[in-house]
């Protein structure tokens, strides 16, 4: 039942602390700790893709990943070779993991 209780716990601010950890490249771990919670009930919730928590983890990593990704379109538009071999790198792998998705149904 500690489960149940930290869900009822957190606060839609500590969901929005949770989105600002992740973006800042904390793991799951760290952000419990940072919260003063129960890791071990964190990171049961964590694991479970459908939880509030992890929507939370995703969001902020997501938004850490857009972010990134306009900075190196500035850096491909001003012709930097690197940004341009990085954005062809991260395409190729995007697309393995796209198509790993649809083999694989994950």
């Amino acid at each position: 039942m500690a489960i149940e209780a930290l869900k009822n716990e957190l606060l839609d601010s500590d969901y929005l602390m949770i989105e600002e950890l992740a973006e800042q490249n904390k793991g799951p771990r760290d952000i419990a700790k940072a919260l003063r919670v129960s890791v071990r009930d964190f990171m049961y919730l964590w694991r479970n893709k459908t939880s509030r928590i992890r929507e939370a983890y995703d969001l902020g990593r997501l938004q850490i990943e857009i972010t990134k990704g306009e900075q190196l379109i500035t850096m491909i538009e001003a012709a930097n070779t690197t940004a341009i071999q990085i954005h062809d790198k991260n395409a190729l792998t995007r697309t393995f993991e796209d198509h790993k998705s649809d083999v694989f149904g994950l």
